[in-house]
């Protein structure tokens, strides 16, 4: 069965026409940058400038074409591609930017001294600089990780065994299971619609006297959007760090860590549209100073002679082995097209597809919502179940019939389901190269799949 709408035509066409239109080009600044030619700039303007100037126009269908995976068709349809939570579509700008340092480079970080080499420290520093600066960080304040999972294991192994620690009960296992192992992880009830029970947090910081409370910035599930600012005032009046999983707020909101005031904060570049492999954790310098090496090698390392050794500076000590030069080149890139975009304007144009789709879904019969009510601020992520149909066998039709790519299961966030009889949902999520032409490719979609069911 298809479901070839008026509406799926018009992507069709669209896309089409992007197959045959020429490409909008890149440029280059500073060493090595790449972004779009559909900016007004080479720079992307300061943040100050422009909070003075109000908010950027985005034109969604400029920025489609520096996407070029969307070019794809299957079966002579283009792809609607729902699955941003999982990973994020790869732009122009991080692929020129990746395979510019397999053409031009070939040193190691710190390895060296003959040109190749040092061109290849330069371009790392400023990637650091740049990848700081897209947290309001410092660049001595982020250590390269492989991931968001990474960073939270740094942390966890470097607390004392029998630590207490405090953490949301609807976590993504990777910011569970860590707190898990020598130490005392104690849950923050949720109310009905997932999000985080505030009245619950001061007595439980008074009861298990915790050191450290853990919250994702949104819920990966539900997109339930969790009170930071509160949760970090309430925390701090009790002496007890904070750690944000920033994983699904990097790529959708401004995420500034002087601001949010907490010790660490998190995210995995390909969640940004960066490579895989490479992520960030941040801390403020003090903590920074009471992370433990977790892998011992080149790279981390002063000195090392028959009867000890003595660790480099931070962050070095803590980036052992070789740097993945190209991941950190491709995210420096990924967080410059993002600067370019403005995340103030992607924010509301998310805003309005989420509204679409929450409200589209509603009309459904069969369609059950799950996370934050209609009319609920939330964030880019919509989670539903279609009665009499399991959550993978939806998202098999809506890809074999419509190449509608969305997400099914508990999306590593068994607890947060089970503990409230949630089944498997289907899970749409956006990024800024999703239209609302396709928002009424999957409600059309789905209003098929629910009629056949009878």
């Amino acid at each position: 069965m298809s479901f070839c709408s008026g509406t799926r035509q018009e992507l069709r066409q669209r896309s089409d026409s992007r197959q045959k239109a020429e490409s909008l080009g890149d440029f280059r600044y500073g060493n090595a940058r790449f972004l779009p030619r559909f900016l007004k700039t080479a720079r992307p303007p300061q943040r100050e400038s422009e909070a003075k100037c109000g908010r950027r126009i985005m034109d969604t269908e400029q920025i489609r074409h520096e996407f070029p995976i969307l070019d794809r068709q299957i079966g002579g349809e283009p792809l609607v591609y729902l699955d941003s939570a999982a990973t994020y579509l790869k732009p122009r700008a991080v692929i020129d930017a990746v395979c510019d340092c397999y053409r031009q480079t070939a040193g190691t970080i710190g390895r060296g001294v003959h040109v190749l080499a040092e061109d290849a420290v330069s371009r790392f520093d400023d990637a650091r600089e740049t990848i700081a600066d897209f947290i309001n960080a410092d660049a001595d304040e982020i250590v390269f990780v492989r991931n968001a999972t990474e960073a939270i294991n740094l942390v966890a192994s470097s607390l004392p065994a029998g630590t207490s620690v405090l953490g949301s009960a609807g976590e993504h296992h990777s910011n569970l299971l860590p707190w898990r192992r020598g130490l005392r992880f104690h849950g923050i009830p949720l109310a009905d619609d997932g999000h985080v029970n505030l009245e619950s947090v001061e007595p439980l910081l008074q009861a298990v006297n915790p050191k450290l409370l853990t919250t994702s910035t949104i819920s990966n599930a539900f997109g339930n959007l969790h009170p930071v600012d509160p949760l970090t005032r309430i925390a701090h009046a009790a002496g007890c760090d904070v750690l944000l999983d920033a994983n699904q707020s990097v790529a959708h909101h401004r995420m500034d860590v002087r601001a949010l005031d907490c010790e660490y904060l998190c995210f995995s570049g390909h969640k940004l549209g960066g490579p895989t492999g490479i992520g960030v954790l941040y801390a403020k310098r003090d903590r920074l100073e009471l992370l433990q090496p977790r892998l011992f090698g080149g790279g981390m390392v002063e000195s090392v002679d028959s009867d000890g050794y003595e660790l480099a500076d931070l962050p070095m000590r803590l980036e052992s082995g070789t740097a993945s030069f190209e991941g950190v080149i491709g995210l420096s890139a990924a967080c410059e097209f993002f600067e370019a975009i403005g995340l103030e304007s992607l924010a509301e144009h998310e805003r309005q597809l989420t509204r679409q789709l929450h409200e589209g879904l509603t009309s459904i019969p069969r369609v059950t919502v799950r996370g934050p009510k209609l009319g609920t601020e939330r964030g880019a992520i919509v989670s539903f179940h279609i009665q009499g149909l399991e959550a993978h066998g939806a998202a098999r039709m809506l890809s074999n019939r419509a190449n509608i790519c969305v997400r099914s299961g508990f999306h590593c966030a068994q607890l947060a389901h089970e503990s409230r009889g949630w089944r498997p949902t289907v899970r749409a999520s956006f990024g800024v190269y999703n239209t609302s032409d396709e928002v009424d490719v999957l409600l059309n979609a789905l209003r098929q799949i629910t009629l056949n069911l009878g």
